[in-house]
């Protein structure tokens, strides 16, 4: 009777909630939400996941393909029409609609005229019906991925149980979650409802929304606590939030590598290329220590060769519209800086991989990470800085009320001279000037550009080094206790590589980085262009950033520190990197303060004064400078002192490893 009525319990949660297994099923499975195996809410719930990771990359659309392609063998489209589609017909649109903008001009209030375009409005409504119309087949293409896998799991469940699979009941079995399905993927919505029932072993209902080591205790680092933190905002409503679908596109990618048996990862991103195929050739490169250049180009992926491919396509574009007048603001001067930055950053990749650890990792492995650093970091990392730039923007006008509060005549000159009233409130008030640097050095700048190279490398899988989650087969890469092992290499190697890839990453975010502050930040002036890359070529915070997060990761995954979760990984990088940004932010507002009392920063200014206020500030800079160098030297030498140390014990690692297998033998 107990049975009974437990039973008639679950189904009646099943039909608002989830189908959960029978209790005469062979062996007992958490049902969530749909049939899936793993919760919505599961994402960033266990650090090594690196599926969670990728739902975060081009809005999920890798994932997407991926999921898509192990489950049914469907190749997305290819990459000129993806092209076409996202990147060059919105271009278009918008180049018409600058080219066919009509001339406005308006008179201000202090009587100057000045020409505004006002664009078309049936290009505006037509562009905006197109990028509604790309979304809405995005999303629908996403919601027929998941029924595809809602299909699978309840075939699974009906083999699991002995039964025939009726062709009626998964119709409505799916029909039952078209609500869940349009709230996992919907474009007008970011919350989901909390999916966490199940039923045990016992067949008692129970809740619980984390993942748990082996002892039992909860698997928690800086990430997922973060995440939770966001996640409860909407407590209220008792909902999920979620943005783009991730969250759920993450669930669907851990259910397909569980229902295809891809849990140990397989197959390259984009081409589907299988490790099989290439990475061969690549063992036996290492295994030789051959050093020809043309031998390891020729042991490329298919990925890696596409990437080169498609970098050389754009520099010879490029090539042409310098040496013609197509874009006057485009010359064969810019495109020397062009060439300068992407050569710093590929002299220092030389000197990290090439030149010193050649054989930790291969050539193939550091082009898909610094692409991914180039492609995907800097994206990612422009999206959150944007987000949390109007968080600290909504702090600023805070403290800005609370000031102008407490001085009425600071109000009364804001009213009638804004500009004025600006210039006294930051030569009067420099506490909340200052305070909003301090914000936007750390909690825009350092801890998203971090957090975000962090997770870049987690999201690139490479058969050099594959993560803990899912390993199963012999070659495994894991050693005892779960540590990351590079393959056929012990585990100094093993360290050596995963410092080479986090500096990948950072190489090419600090490279594109660079390209946006020369060529979009700067005025168009090539001694301008010249002095910012210089300037940031003289100082390589990301790349020694990403090598002081090595030292926390090779901990973690290499020797087994359960205790270094991405909080303490990241910390000491997001030191450095804010205080660096902080002097500089700094610098520059003491800078317009003295301009501003010496009434030096008008245009109206003599031209041998002008000269002489330039090389003032060229000397007024170079204390900045000397902290600049200080402050990556003292990281530099924090670097040298923590990777030394780590490498004694993982040389004593690789020690002990050999004298147990020649006790083997």
């Amino acid at each position: 009777m107990e049975s009974t009525m437990a039973w008639a319990i679950a189904e009646e949660v099943a039909s608002e909630n989830t189908p959960i297994a029978s209790m005469t099923a062979p062996f007992p499975r958490r049902r969530f939400r749909g049939g899936f195996h793993t919760s919505i809410c599961d994402i960033f719930r266990d650090p090594n996941s690196v599926t969670d990771c990728c739902a975060l990359a081009c809005c999920g659309i890798l994932s997407n393909d991926r999921s898509l392609y192990l489950l049914t063998g469907e190749r997305p489209p290819p990459l000129w029409r993806r092209v076409l589609m996202l990147f060059i017909v919105p271009a278009s649109l918008i180049a018409a609609m600058d080219y066919f903008a009509t001339d406005v001009t308006v008179v201000d209030d202090d009587g100057q005229s000045q020409t505004l375009k006002v664009p078309s409005g049936r290009l505006f409504l037509l562009l905006l019906s197109y990028v509604i119309a790309i979304v809405c087949l995005g999303f629908a293409k996403r919601r027929s991925t998941r029924k595809q896998i809602m299909t699978k799991l309840y075939e699974e469940r009906s083999r699991e149980l002995g039964e025939v699979v009726d062709a009626r009941q998964l119709q409505s079995f799916i029909e039952r979650h078209n609500l869940d399905t349009m709230r996992a993927h919907c474009c007008w919505s970011f919350c989901y409802a909390h999916d966490d029932v199940f039923i045990d072993e016992t067949g008692a209902i129970t809740r619980q929304c984390h993942m748990e080591d082996d002892d039992g205790i909860p698997e928690e680092d800086f990430c997922t606590r973060l995440w939770s933190c966001l996640s409860r905002m909407f407590w209220c409503c008792g909902c999920w939030c979620q943005c783009f679908g991730i969250c759920a596109l993450a669930q669907e990618e851990r259910e397909v590598n569980r229902l295809t048996n891809n849990e140990e990862p397989k197959i390259d991103y984009l081409t589907f290329q299988p490790y099989s195929e290439y990475y061969p050739t690549i063992k036996y490169l290492r295994e030789n220590q051959i050093k020809t250049p043309w031998r390891h180009f020729v042991a490329l992926s298919e990925l890696s060769n596409n990437l080169l491919k498609h970098v050389a396509v754009v520099l010879v574009m490029l090539l042409l519209v310098a040496l013609s007048n197509i874009d006057s603001t485009f010359t064969w001067e810019n495109l020397i800086v062009l060439l300068l930055t992407l050569g710093q950053a590929f002299f220092i990749e030389y000197l990290v991989h090439w030149r010193w650890n050649l054989f930790d990792l291969s050539l193939d492995s550091v082009i898909k990470y610094f692409a991914s650093g180039f492609f995907l970091a800097t994206p990612l990392a422009i999206i959150f800085e944007s987000i949390m730039s109007t968080v600290a923007g909504f702090v600023f006008l805070v403290a800005l009320s609370l000031v102008i509060a407490s001085d009425s005549g600071l109000a009364d000159e804001l009213s009638a001279d804004q500009k004025k009233g600006i210039k006294d409130l930051a030569v009067n008030h420099p506490a909340v000037f200052i305070f909003i640097q301090f914000v936007n050095a750390f909690f825009v700048a350092a801890i998203v550009e971090e957090m975000m190279k962090y997770f870049t490398y987690r999201m690139v899988v490479t058969p050099d080094l594959i993560p803990p989650q899912g390993r199963t087969s012999s070659t495994s890469n894991i050693g005892e206790g779960g540590r990351l092992h590079s393959c056929s290499v012990g585990a100094r190697s093993t360290g050596s590589a995963v410092t080479v890839a986090m500096v990948s990453v950072a190489l090419g975010f600090a490279c594109c980085e660079n390209l946006v502050y020369i060529f979009v930040y700067s005025p168009p002036s090539l001694d301008l262009e010249l002095s910012t890359l210089l300037a940031r070529s003289c100082f390589p915070v990301h790349p020694l950033c990403a090598a002081i997060q090595s030292i926390g990761v090779c901990k973690r995954d290499i020797e087994g520190d359960k205790r270094h979760g991405l909080g303490r990984i990241i910390f000491p990088a997001i030191l450095l990197h804010g205080t660096f940004d902080f002097v500089l932010m700094l610098a520059t507002y003491f800078q317009q303060v003295e301009n501003i009392k010496e009434e030096n920063d008008d245009d109206g200014t003599p031209a041998a004064s002008r000269d002489e206020e330039q090389a003032g500030d060229a000397v007024s800079q170079l204390p900045v400078l000397i902290c600049g160098l200080v402050l990556v030297i003292t990281g530099y030498a924090y670097y040298v002192i923590q990777s030394r140390a780590q490498t004694r014990r993982l040389v004593t690692m690789d020690n002990v490893a050999i004298g147990q297998n020649s006790q083997l033998v």
